[in-house]
């Protein structure tokens, strides 16, 4: 009996830790829709479908599972992935509507964004920063979903992430268009961002192209700009998409600019963690690449330069 009360005191401990609101371990404000569950999945995945860049890079696909064993089945959720600007990972969950019997809405709450290689809660966030993250889930996430859904999201009021949210329904579409005036060396580094993500598009989606890879070698010189901090990660991603190809590329070409910032963007990733993290780390990303490279059947040339690769990450 004694152990019966004790696994339902922390059953619900647990479970009650994990929903947002006042006091709890995380939580933005709670957002509901006025469709049925399933209608707003089905809108969700159509947000993740609408373009390319939504895609959870394969780079992130550990961290972008993490909720699913932190939470221990106790909240159902989704993680969307932003990659424009700043890249960042967003998980919410859905909350159950107690009052709402006939379950035509669908209510839901910011849990955690991923940024810098971390989940952070709400309450791992200083102010400034809470209002810049429900800004950009209000216009990159909830926004686009009322499009999708055609309806109009209802929030609870907390001032300081409401009162500079700017109604987007009325966008035609979900471009952001920048006013560069006379700046022509804006613009020129705009243009090139803007090749760089159409080649990318195109060897993403299709055949492995060595003019394209050709092209990202010249702009690979100039890509240490501000304004290109995403390439590294762009190359990570090509890589695993043509990883076959691409390594005969690199061992044929050991000098390739874009070989120096696979293992850039690789060293990147690991940097953020502790030394004693990124052992874990490590392990995790060469099993995920090993086994890729199992179902690419790559070589055994091929898989020596893997490991070339992966022991000569920091």
């Amino acid at each position: 009996m004694f152990r019966l009360i004790l696994f339902l005191f922390i059953s619900v401990l647990l479970f009650s830790c994990n929903y947002p609101g006042e006091g709890s371990l995380g939580g933005w404000a709670l957002i509901t829709f006025p469709i049925k569950k399933d209608e707003f999945k089905l809108a969700v995945d159509s947000l993740r479908n609408s373009d390319f860049e939504n895609e959870i890079p394969e780079r992130l696909q550990y961290d972008s599972e993490y909720w699913k064993g932190d939470t221990a089945g106790a909240m159902e959720g989704e993680v969307l992935y932003i990659k424009k600007d700043h890249e960042e990972m967003y998980f919410f969950s859905y909350i159950p509507m107690e009052e709402d019997q006939s379950k035509m809405s669908t209510m839901i709450a910011l849990r955690s964004v991923f940024r810098d290689g971390t989940w952070y809660r709400k309450a791992n966030l200083d102010t400034t920063v809470q209002k810049r993250v429900s800004k950009r889930f209000y216009e990159e996430i909830i926004a686009k979903l009322e499009l999708i859904t055609n309806t109009k999201s209802k929030s609870e009021n907390e001032t300081y992430e409401q009162n500079d949210h700017e109604d987007l329904r009325n966008k035609s579409d979900f471009d952001l268009i920048v006013n560069l005036g006379e700046n022509t060396e804006g613009k020129k580094k705009l243009s090139i961002k803007g090749k760089v993500d159409s080649i990318a598009a195109i060897l993403m989606h299709g055949k492995f192209d060595v003019s394209s890879v050709h092209e990202l070698e010249k702009i690979c010189a100039h890509s240490d700009d501000l304004t290109m901090q995403s390439f590294t990660a762009i190359v990570e991603e090509l890589f695993y998409s043509h990883m076959a190809s691409f390594t005969d590329y690199y061992l044929s070409n050991p000098k390739s600019c874009l070989n120096g910032k696979l293992k850039q963007s690789m060293e990147e990733y690991m940097s953020v963690y502790t030394p004693v993290e990124r052992i874990k780390k490590r392990a995790e990303k060469e099993k995920r690449i090993l086994k890729k490279a199992e179902q690419q059947h790559l070589t055994p040339k091929q898989l020596a330069y893997l490991h070339t690769l992966l022991n000569s990450i920091k």
